[in-house]
């Protein structure tokens, strides 16, 4: 017999809390592409085994893993105490820490930072500027930075009618039914996404609804704060020129 109900808005996105193990049911194929092409993106910008590497905003620790199989020294850094939960729950050396990458230091000078997708979550100017700053500050000189980020053009195009997602997924807690409503705000590149969880965990049926906003970017300003960053060179490719999604801005800096 099911438990209690919990239903209702939730106080932040379900698949980052209450919903987090089940996040990589949801995105089965994230945007950044599988684990082992981005562990041979690294190894072709000559990062060697024992490299220490950053995996900035990694979620469930599945690329954490994957460097860390690959024999990179990985430090995990995510603030979603939940989902740094699932990831240390995986059979990796990877340190898992939580905090706000705004925030941390990594104490030493890092060879290398990967950043998938996370940047979208950064809405105001100030903070977009200061993370690719602090990405800058952890690497040692010649270090290099790789970043996935949103091109608003392909996602305008993509989205341009709205766009609605569902899907019923069995998972080890319970099962679940995920929904998504994405509508765009042209004006300031802005996605506003509402997502519902609804399933039962662990016996006891929930309910979550969460509403947020992701800001997508353009060349020219991903651009621009990399150079105002002090990385020494760049090179910005779109969508599968970069190796992944479509709808993607692939960055790659060395310091």
């Amino acid at each position: 017999m099911a438990g209690a109900v919990s239903a209702g808005p939730s106080t932040c996105r379900p698949l980052y809390g209450s919903f987090a193990w089940a996040y990589d049911l949801v995105v089965a194929h994230p945007a950044g592409g599988p684990p082992e092409r981005l562990v041979a993106r690294l190894r072709s910008l000559c990062l060697p085994s024992g490299a220490l590497v950053v995996d900035a905003g990694c979620g469930t620790g599945r690329y954490a893993q994957a460097l860390s199989d690959a024999r990179f020294r990985v430090v995990g850094v995510d603030r979603s105490a939940a989902l740094i939960q699932e990831a240390r729950a995986r059979s990796t050396p990877a340190t898992f820490v939580c905090a706000d990458l705004l925030a941390w230091d990594p104490g030493e000078p890092v060879d290398g930072v990967v950043c998938r997708g996370v940047l979208n979550d950064l809405v105001a100017d100030a903070d977009r500027r200061a993370a690719i700053v602090a990405f800058a500050s952890w690497l040692r000189a010649d270090g290099v930075l790789l970043a996935d980020v949103r091109d608003w053009d392909a996602t305008a195009a993509r989205y341009a009618a709205g766009r609605v997602n569902g899907s019923f997924l069995q998972g080890a807690r319970g099962p679940l039914r995920f929904s998504s409503v994405t509508s765009l705000d042209g004006a300031r590149h802005l996605m506003r996404v509402r997502e519902r969880c609804a399933g039962t965990v662990d016996g006891v049926a929930s309910d979550e609804d969460y509403d947020f906003i992701m800001r997508c970017w353009t060349p020219e300003e991903l651009s621009a704060y990399t150079t105002a960053a002090g990385f020494a060179s760049f090179r910005i490719r779109r969508g599968a020129d970069g190796g992944g999604a479509a709808d993607r801005l692939w960055l790659v800096a060395r310091r």
